[in-house]
């Protein structure tokens, strides 16, 4: 399968590719003109599983030559990485992208408190959403009405009201460091709390891909059984 990631240098996004490749697949990969990749070499030693598009975000010629000939996306935008007022236009223009190149599957990656699942919210992940809330807003890159939460609410929408797409969207709990475990839980209910690996959201994310039966579906991942 040849698969495009956006997400640039956001964990999840690097947990997607190394994973990706390592299951056989090829991997189209968006990152930032200025990224420095974890490992050089990946530019070089790589291209017969790797491509790398070095694109600002509202670059359309480059999202074309990410999408090109690629089976399915998956969208896993970090606010560590990518602006939270961005969100939204890059998902557009992703979609745009996938429609011009007939690409229907996609992935998107985006945290526990979006849309219905804002009751999931333990005081951990809030206190950390909101203080980068604050962050951005000290420097002046986010509008005060604009909160990382309505972001992805607003994304996770944008995808909703394609019609054309077949899509899975991953609500993960606090993301960390660690390894991957294949021990969280993936539901449709609403999980409290709880943390888990990037290194596990990519591997939900890459088995989502396979099954059909989680089309049109949100689903909320975490290392924890308290299901709301």
């Amino acid at each position: 399968m040849r698969i495009a990631v956006v997400g640039g240098m956001g964990a999840v996004a690097q947990q997607l590719v190394v994973q990706a490749m390592e299951a056989g697949h090829f991997v189209s990969w968006m990152v930032k003109p200025t990224d420095q990749l974890p490992d050089p070499c990946l530019e070089t030693d790589y291209t017969q599983v790797l491509c790398i598009v070095r694109s600002s975000w509202d670059d359309t010629v480059k999202y074309d030559e990410l999408v090109s000939e690629c089976d399915a996306v998956i969208v896993a935008l970090d606010f560590n990485h990518t602006r939270p007022e961005q969100f939204v236009p890059v998902q557009r223009v992703v979609q745009k992208s996938m429609a011009r190149h007939n690409v229907q599957r996609i992935i998107l990656v985006t945290t526990h408190g979006s849309a219905e699942s804002s009751r999931q919210l333990d005081w951990e992940l809030w206190a950390k959403l909101n203080v980068n809330q604050v962050f951005y807003m000290a420097l002046g890159t986010m509008a005060p009405c604009w909160s990382i939460i309505s972001q992805y609410t607003a994304q996770e929408q944008v995808v909703k009201s394609a019609e054309s797409l077949k899509y899975t969207i991953l609500r993960p709990a606090a993301v960390t460091d660690g390894p991957t475990t294949g021990t969280y839980l993936a539901s449709p209910s609403h999980i409290f709390g709880g943390y888990i690996s990037a290194a596990d959201v990519a591997d939900c994310a890459l088995k989502a891909l396979d099954h059909d039966m989680d089309v049109s579906q949100a689903f909320s991942i975490a290392y924890s059984s308290r299901v709301a």
